[in-house]
C-alpha cells in the first residue's frame, strides 16, 4: 500500500429535493480516478441526508497524483457539466489536507 500524503475533501450541500443529483455527480469523479490516478490509496463519498450534505474524501500519495491526473484529457472530461453542477449545488467547499494521523 502506498503510504497517505494528501488528502482532497469537499463539502456540498443540495439545492431543495436535488440530494440525491448531488450524491450522483460527487460520486462520479473519484470512482473514474479508481485505477486511473496511480497515487490513489483510498476515496469515499458519505451523504448526511438531515444536513443535505454531501461529503467527499479521496487520499493520495501526494497532491501531485491527483492535480497532475486533472489536467490530463481525462481528467478534465470526469468533472462533469458545469450547468447540471449549478442546477444541483446549493454550496459546495474544498479543502487540500495533510494526513496527520491516519488508519487506512
Amino acid at each position: 500500500m502506498q503510504n497517505p500524503g494528501y488528502t482532497f475533501v469537499s463539502l456540498s450541500t443540495a439545492k431543495e429535493g436535488k440530494l440525491d443529483d448531488l450524491v450522483r455527480i460527487a460520486s462520479h469523479p473519484s470512482e473514474s480516478m479508481e485505477g486511473s490516478v496511480k497515487g490513489m490509496v483510498a476515496r469515499q463519498v458519505s451523504v448526511d441526508r438531515e444536513r443535505n450534505t454531501v461529503v467527499v474524501w479521496a487520499t493520495f500519495d501526494n497532491k501531485e497524483s491527483l492535480y497532475d491526473w486533472l489536467e490530463t484529457e481525462e481528467g478534465k472530461q470526469n468533472h462533469g457539466d458545469p450547468e447540471e453542477m449549478e442546477s444541483i449545488i446549493e454550496t459546495f467547499e474544498m479543502y487540500d489536507l495533510t494526513p496527520m494521523s491516519q488508519n487506512i
